[in-house]
């Protein structure tokens, strides 16, 4: 079988070694960080990657291009930087790790607040729902999107914005990894409930699937070694990268797939 082509955004890797050194610093500053779990999913525990591939209908040997960046409607603004994005011949499925992260802001909440240049957020907004438009099956407007996540709204519209431009399917993922360690954690039922919002609000486009997929974890020996680390240290990223290169951190259990 043909190895999966790993990529950091755009730029092809070689080995898992060299993918590990792209996320110096602080996307490896603690190791309780959604990104370490999913990389030693990838590389240390195939039969549960494989399953999660199944789960999704990904095909085994599709390209993996982590930390993807969908540039902002607006010139100059924060791109939308996808986990995982999965890439094969006919469609494309945005991946987003979730473990010890609480539920990020509604959009209420960010049109409260003017971008950094002073500009007006919906601007931007209304450039993330143009890319959702053509997947939608109704007319998308800003206020209907008040109580959305934020951040579920630009990760699906930055997959369609893929979509259009390569001509494939899309497909939104949310990849929960459980139990987490932390009390302010969102929960799966909450993401399947995020994600069915949205996806009601689109319309429930059958050519735009959304899932969620749970994934049970236990920690081994070497990550337990590295819990108490210094999040604020930089030497807790070449702690956690070189853990990852030398070998698994986790045992994963049987995975659930809800399809939204």
């Amino acid at each position: 079988m043909t190895k999966a082509p790993y990529f950091f955004d755009t730029k092809e890797i070689p080995d898992f070694q060299s993918l590990v050194a792209c996320f110096s610093g602080k996307p490896l500053q603690s190791p309780y960080r959604s990104t370490v779990p999913l990389l030693s999913l990838v590389e240390h525990s195939h039969p549960n990657w494989n399953a999660f591939l199944a789960a999704c209908g990904a095909p085994q040997n599709c390209a993996l291009h982590f930390e993807f960046r969908v540039a902002s409607p607006k010139p100059n603004g924060n791109p939308s930087q996808t986990d995982l994005l999965l890439m094969s011949n006919s469609a494309v499925w945005a991946v987003e790790a979730k473990w010890t992260e609480p539920r990020y802001e509604k959009v209420s909440e960010r049109l409260s607040k003017t971008e950094p240049d002073g500009a007006d957020p919906r601007g931007t907004l209304n450039g993330w729902l143009q890319h959702l438009q053509p997947f939608a099956t109704c007319p998308l407007k800003i206020e209907s999107f008040s109580g959305i996540v934020y951040q579920v709204l630009h990760r699906a519209a930055s997959v369609c914005a893929v979509a259009t431009s390569r001509r494939l399917r899309p497909e939104l993922v949310y990849l929960h990894f459980c139990p987490s360690p932390l009390q302010s954690t969102a929960t799966t039922a909450q993401y399947e409930s995020d994600l069915a919002d949205l996806h009601v609000l689109l319309g429930s486009p059958a050519g735009f699937t959304f899932r969620v997929v749970e994934l049970p974890l236990e920690p081994t020996a070497a990550f337990e070694s590295m819990k108490s680390a210094d999040k604020h240290s930089g030497a807790t990223s070449a702690r956690v990268a070189g853990a990852l290169c030398h070998g698994p951190l986790f045992t994963f259990g049987a995975l659930t797939s809800k399809r939204i």
